[in-house]
This record gives structure tokens, C-alpha cells and sequence, in this order.
């Protein structure tokens, strides 16, 4: 390319991309290294406590806020305490007796009731593909389990 918008567009995507998947594929060693020190509930909060001070020091530092109004708290318990109570919880007591590499996978599988949820509660339309693949998905999973 010729010095154009386009020949930035890689890094723009391929760095935050990289980050994402650096700090995700590292969460296993921290789960299986938090397991049996502490109960998994109190792990959990330790990283959500340390999460949140990140996202209040990162506003901070751009200038940003993390100020919610009424409906905005109400959203964010409507889905922060099942995401919490339940999701995260069955992660880390799910390590207890299934290897963190098959959690991992059938925690990767969660875009498909995210999908399904979006299309129930938002109308939004789920392809075809999509649903193709999330059945080869949730099948080479079953397969990995037997």
C-alpha cells in the first residue's frame, strides 16, 4: 500500500487482538493456580475486585467516568450477578474435576445462548452459518467430552 488509512487498519486490529487473547488464554493459570488456597467464590471476587480498580484507574487516567444513572445500575446488576454468581462459579468448581483446557472450550461455547438471548430479547437475527456453526461447535465439544 501507498502510505494510506488502510496500512494502519492491521495493527488496529491485530493488537488489541493479540492483548485480548493473551490475557484470556492466561486466565487458566490463574484459575488453577487460586484452586484450594481460597474457595472458588472468594477467588472470583479477589479478580473482580482487581478488575474493577483496573477499569476505575484506566477512567481515571483518560478522563473517563464510570458513573452509572438509576437504569444504568440496574442493567449492570441484571447482568453482573448472574455473570458473577453463576457463570464464574461454575468455571472455577467445574475446574475442580474437568481439565481447565475443556472448561475453557465449553466456556468459548457461551456465544451461542448470547446469540440465542440476543435474538429473543433484541430481535436480532441470527444467520444461518451461524447456526451451523455453533452446531458443529457444541458436537466437536461432545466429542472432546467422550
Amino acid at each position: 500500500m501507498n502510505g494510506s488509512a488502510t496500512d494502519q487498519r492491521p495493527s488496529v486490529i491485530w493488537i488489541p487482538f493479540v492483548l485480548v487473547s493473551l490475557l484470556w488464554g492466561s486466565t487458566w493459570l490463574v484459575i488453577t493456580g487460586q484452586l484450594g488456597d481460597v474457595p472458588p467464590t472468594w477467588s472470583i471476587a479477589y479478580r473482580f475486585a482487581i478488575g474493577a480498580t483496573a477499569m476505575f484507574v484506566y477512567a481515571r487516567v483518560i478522563g473517563g467516568t464510570v458513573r452509572l444513572d438509576r437504569q444504568g445500575h440496574l442493567f449492570a446488576l441484571l447482568f453482573g450477578i448472574p455473570q458473577f454468581c453463576l457463570n464464574f462459579n461454575a468455571v472455577y468448581f467445574a475446574e475442580r474435576f474437568v481439565t481447565s483446557g475443556l472448561v475453557a472450550v465449553v466456556f468459548a461455547l457461551l456465544i451461542v445462548p448470547n446469540a440465542l438471548f440476543a435474538w429473543l430479547f433484541l430481535n436480532h437475527r441470527i444467520s444461518g452459518r451461524f447456526l451451523l456453526g455453533s452446531c458443529v461447535a457444541v458436537a466437536g465439544v461432545a466429542l472432546l467430552f467422550i
